[in-house]
């Protein structure tokens, strides 16, 4: 059992600090304060823990077994992922105004304080993307089976392995934050925050493509 709950933290690790969408958020969100970068790691954490209850429950494998229902939350995933990736372009290059006489403005609305960043709140953001992440889906899908704490029931097993993953991933934004608030100045400067925020998009883009491009060829 100690071999087996070893290589599951390890793994539960390389799953939580790869980057991906949700850090991408995060660090998007971070442009505009440690409170706002905080909101979306909370909700990000809301939405790890609806997809640790329901796979404790034997929800998420049922969604899993249904090819429709995967396909289309892979799908929904996918555009929701590229939405805010455009919108994020859209932030970090908004247009200037074309008409003779009007001021360039430096700080474009969408970086003004009380705007959130994507048309909605970081929170939304952070929980909406991750229970349609599909990255988080098939760690508890495919992962969650080959590991094996006997002599624990199934049902004990499952709510370990969940709490375990939950745990890891919370200490990574625990320690993702304190870092962000050392540095809110540099990332509050027009250019980084530009840097940032287009740099983000892409990511945020490149993944919802990708993952909406393999879902198309496979259907």
């Amino acid at each position: 059992m100690v071999e087996q709950l070893t290589a599951f933290v390890l793994t539960c690790l390389v799953v939580v600090l790869v980057p991906g969408p949700d850090f991408a958020l995060v660090l998007r969100n971070a442009t505009r304060g440690t409170r706002s970068a905080a909101t979306a790691a909370a909700g990000i954490m809301v939405g790890n823990t609806i997809l640790a209850l329901l796979a404790v429950l034997g929800v998420t494998a049922l969604l899993g077994a249904s090819e429709v229902l995967g396909t289309g939350i892979r799908i929904a995933g996918a555009a929701y992922l590229l939405y805010l990736g455009v919108r994020a372009f859209a932030e970090a290059f908004p247009r200037e105004s074309k008409t003779p006489g009007t001021p360039k403005n430096p700080n474009p609305p969408a970086a003004r304080e009380g705007r959130p960043l994507g048309g909605s709140s970081p929170f939304v953001q952070g929980m909406v993307s991750n229970l349609l992440n599909p990255k988080v889906a098939v760690f508890y899908l495919s992962l969650f089976p080959q590991f094996n704490f006997a002599p624990l029931p199934p049902l004990a097993q499952h709510t370990l392995m969940a709490c375990i993953f939950l745990l890891i991933a919370l200490a990574w934004y625990v320690l993702l934050l304190t870092g962000i608030k050392r540095v809110t100045g540099f990332l509050a400067r027009p250019r980084t925050r530009r840097m940032i925020v287009g740099g983000s998009g892409a990511v945020l883009v490149g993944v919802g493509g990708t993952i909406l491009t393999k879902t198309l060829v496979s259907a």
